[in-house]
């Protein structure tokens, strides 16, 4: 299936680790990690072969503040990914995720993390997939601040339309 890769947003550490869940389209579930200065971790429930399954952890371990959400699979879906990023300092090339928003087709999920005030620092960045079950899977990358940056896949193909 042909896909197309929207970002990452946010950076990318020499030292950071790269992550990809690239035609893992079925989601159930999303299990956030996130602190007052961002998101810690992401983990992803998806079905495949009608069985529910987890992702690796993405990140670093929680700390403050966890939540498990779930979709009701299979009438909801992802439409879009929303949030902010920012340096994690201004003398440091590394950034962290600093919050985000889950919305489907019944809803939204969060904000997880922060969102700060300080507009010369924050990256903001708002992934709209459509209502038309086109997300084709997640990417991006962490460090050891948490996540680093996301991205998604769309799927290129009209007949995930029909589905």
């Amino acid at each position: 299936m042909d896909m197309i890769k929207v970002g990452p947003v946010g950076g990318y550490d020499i030292g950071g680790t790269i992550w990809d869940e690239k035609g893992r389209d079925q989601v159930g579930g999303i299990l956030v990690s996130y602190s007052k200065d961002g998101v810690d971790s992401l983990q992803f429930l998806f079905y495949e072969n009608g069985n529910l399954v987890q992702s690796n952890k993405h990140g670093i371990h929680h700390r403050e503040n966890f939540c498990a959400v779930f979709f009701d699979y299979p009438l909801e879906f992802l439409t879009s990914i929303s949030g902010s990023s920012e340096k994690v300092s201004q003398y440091m090339s590394s950034t962290i995720l600093t919050s985000i928003v889950f919305g489907t087709n019944k809803g939204s999920y969060g904000p997880f993390g922060k969102f700060s005030n300080d507009v010369d620092n924050d990256i903001d960045f708002n992934f709209h997939i459509g209502n038309h079950r086109l997300f084709g899977g997640f990417h991006g990358s962490q460090n050891c601040h948490g996540i680093e940056s996301i991205g998604v896949y769309v799927k290129t193909t009209t007949s995930s339309m029909t589905h």
